[in-house]
């Protein structure tokens, strides 16, 4: 199904904006109401949705809109981005903090929540460390292990359980150590935390350990050097190996398959990461090619005819 002029000239329209200018998105004017800016969301949202427009970029356009209503739709959002101009979901904006800006999602007219959030790093770090989701990590306090010489910093307040490393007291008391009990058990809380991730890095390593012999170099070239062709199992890539790998008695059934299955696996990688740089560049280029009252038709051509070799190597295969 091919698309209209008049839908692709609204997609273009939409995605030539900067991505803070909110109202010039929704097509409103700061001064405008709650009404205002709902209608002309619901209208912008019926016309850029992909089942109704089949543009190719038509979903990119119906996610600048979706975010734009999130913002403006939202009283404490939309009072923090006409005072700051300034995106209030973003992790860096002073106004708001981690907790507000993963709660204070805009809610769609058509039902629904709207496209959610990131998760914030600092809810990431206290489910380890055991803080409370959106606590702060300032502040803390300092503790001892009786009078052994040894004192904690705490960074989280308390219950974030994460501490300093010990720092001994240049001047030791020459009595008898006394173990305080209550950092005691803090510390045995502290350890427990941080299973998951011991565990974590312990579960990367082991592969490791148990690897099979390095792969032998290879090529997806004939060359003097590499001369004997073979191919890989499922997408009969072909690539070519040296004779001395060839001739090796040392490789079992199993490591030569693993061999093949890994050269295909390097080449599908290789080829979306290239082909990922492609659309990025392309996508560009068609964001050049807009502006503000016109589209440059030389660089909107030079923006579709922009080769993506890698792209169509991978559509080769039908994987993309």
């Amino acid at each position: 199904m091919s698309h209209t002029a008049d839908q692709e000239k609204l997609v273009l329209k939409v995605l030539s904006y900067k991505p803070h200018q909110f109202y010039e998105i929704l097509e409103v004017s700061k001064s405008a109401n709650d009404g205002e800016i709902k209608k002309s969301y619901r209208k912008l949202a019926i016309k850029l949705h992909p089942d109704k427009n089949p543009h190719p970029r038509a979903a990119e356009a119906f996610k600048i809109v979706n975010k734009a209503w999130s913002v403006l739709s939202d009283p404490d959002k939309k009072s923090i981005f006409d005072s700051t101009g300034a995106d209030p979901d973003t992790r860096f904006n002073p106004s708001m903090s981690s907790a507000s800006a993963r709660t204070a999602g805009g809610a769609s007219p058509f039902g629904g929540q709207s496209f959610g959030q990131p998760a914030d790093f600092d809810d990431i770090f206290n489910i380890f460390f055991g803080g409370a989701p959106g606590g702060r990590r300032g502040g803390g306090q300092t503790f001892s292990f009786g009078n052994n010489g040894f004192t904690f910093q705490s960074f989280g307040g308390p219950g974030s359980g994460f501490q300093s490393f010990p720092r001994q007291r240049q001047s030791q008391r020459q009595s008898q150590p006394r173990a305080d009990p209550e950092a005691a058990t803090d510390l045995l809380t502290n350890l427990k935390q941080l299973l998951p991730i011991l565990l974590f890095v312990l579960i990367s390593v082991i592969p490791t350990l148990f690897a099979e012999p390095s792969v032998p170099d290879y090529s997806f070239t004939p060359s003097t050097k590499f001369n004997s062709q073979r191919t890989t199992p499922t997408l009969n890539i072909p690539f070519y190996v040296n004779d001395q790998f060839i001739q090796k008695k040392s490789y079992t059934d199993k490591q030569m398959k693993t061999f093949d299955y890994k050269i295909e696996t390097s080449f599908i990688q290789d080829k979306r990461t290239k082909c990922s740089r492609e659309q990025m560049i392309r996508n560009q280029l068609f964001e050049e090619a807009q502006g503000w009252f016109s589209t440059d038709q030389r660089k909107l051509e030079r923006a579709q005819n922009y080769p993506m070799p890698n792209c169509e190597v991978l559509k080769q295969y039908n994987l993309i």
